[in-house]
């Protein structure tokens, strides 16, 4: 590793052609063309959001950024096996949608919706579509989420001179993307905001539940490929840990949803910068998977409910209409307010740019003048 000026570059970089070991993280709702080019001309590698995406639309957003910037950039899909093979809504019972939306009519009334008992539909298969399209456009990163590409993807991909990342919360299935061939794997510490990257879905919220601390050496004990902290990381100081227990580089995702150019709802924007780092819960009750969320109206009173919880992305597409209602309202209490437990040290809404390189410079700063004379530690 080498800090000189306001540069500061690993491995990592030269790896994916970037100035500085930053990534952006590839939310849906948040991450558009706008936000992906500013962190990727600020040095950092901007993300575009690609899941649920019908390809006509992921062919304009990713047209839309390679017109804003010259620079590498990714996007970013979840492989999760409900997604690349769907499975038919028609095998949901007439009992669970019955309970599902009795616990969704209250919220529904609030948001003055009609009260609907429809079968959701079958969600359409996206993912082949959306990787030809990512491919066809010359995409210099793909990014996976909940799921394992397998080596014959990443080996297209690599044919195709698109480099991959993929998302792990365990170091077994580090491992095992590793042998898949991925360039680069993320430790997921369960502090992180949004889905978590399980490749199937536990019985419990505190299952493969490890902390970016604990997680993040442990991956890098388990791999020889570069590794990408994630969870809890919002500044330099998060970086420099990052650094210090191995790891090549460091992923955000709370930071970058309060900027100016995330797509977030402001109202989202706005709890993110009232909240404390006790604010969050781990949800299924939005999409069917778990996710880190502000807690609000919806996850307690689904919760409270009773009601199951369908399939991804069953779950989603069910309460699409009250989502779909909340934002248009400017409603936070029935949004998924994905955030991290980082949430209390957010405090400003700052540009992208302006996130990497505070983050650059704070980070600089204690390597080249020291964590005892940056931090007031003494050896006493």
């Amino acid at each position: 590793m080498a800090a000189t000026g306001a540069r500061l570059r690993t491995p990592l970089c030269d790896l994916l052609g970037i100035d500085h070991p930053i990534l952006q993280s590839g939310m849906g709702g948040v991450a558009g063309p706008e936000l992906a080019a500013e962190v990727s001309g600020a040095g950092g590698l901007g993300i575009l959001a690609g899941t649920l995406t019908a390809a006509p639309a992921l062919r304009d957003a990713i047209a839309a950024l390679q017109g804003a910037t010259a620079r590498p950039f990714g996007v970013n899909l979840l492989l999760l096996p409900e997604l690349r093979t769907p499975t038919s809504t028609d095998l949901l019972t007439d009992d669970e949608l019955a309970a599902v939306h009795a616990a969704l009519a209250p919220m529904r009334a609030t948001l003055g919706l009609p009260d609907q008992r429809r079968r959701p539909r079958t969600a359409p298969d996206l993912v082949a579509e959306a990787l030809d399209v990512i491919l066809d456009a010359g995409v210099p990163v793909l990014s996976i989420g909940l799921g394992d590409p397998g080596p014959e993807l990443v080996e297209r991909c690599h044919r195709n001179g698109t480099k991959v990342i993929a998302m792990v919360t365990t170091a077994a299935d580090a491992r095992t993307v590793e042998a898949s061939g991925v360039d680069a794997v993320v430790a997921q510490g369960a502090e992180a905001g949004g889905h978590r990257s399980h490749f199937t879905k536990p019985d419990r919220t505190d299952q493969a539940d490890v902390g970016t601390m604990a997680l993040v050496p442990e991956v890098v004990d388990a791999v020889r490929i570069p590794v990408i902290a994630a969870g809890g990381i919002i500044d330099g100081r998060g970086l420099v840990a990052a650094l210090a227990l191995g790891a090549h580089g460091v992923l955000m995702g709370s930071r970058f949803v309060a900027t100016r150019e995330s797509t977030a709802p402001e109202v989202h924007k706005k709890r993110l910068l009232e909240e404390a780092g006790t604010a969050t819960v781990v949800t299924d009750t939005f999409s069917g998977r778990f996710a880190r969320v502000l807690r609000n109206r919806f996850t307690e009173d689904y919760a409270s409910s009773g009601a199951p919880v369908l399939p991804f992305p069953s779950q989603l597409l069910a309460n699409a209409d009250v989502r779909a209602a909340a934002t248009d309202q400017d409603d936070a209490e029935h949004l998924p307010l994905w955030s991290g437990q980082a949430v209390g040290r957010i405090d400003d809404l700052p540009w992208a740019r302006e996130v990497i390189t505070d983050t650059i410079a704070q980070a600089h700063a204690l390597i080249t003048h020291g964590l005892a004379r940056a931090t007031g530690l003494t050896d006493r």
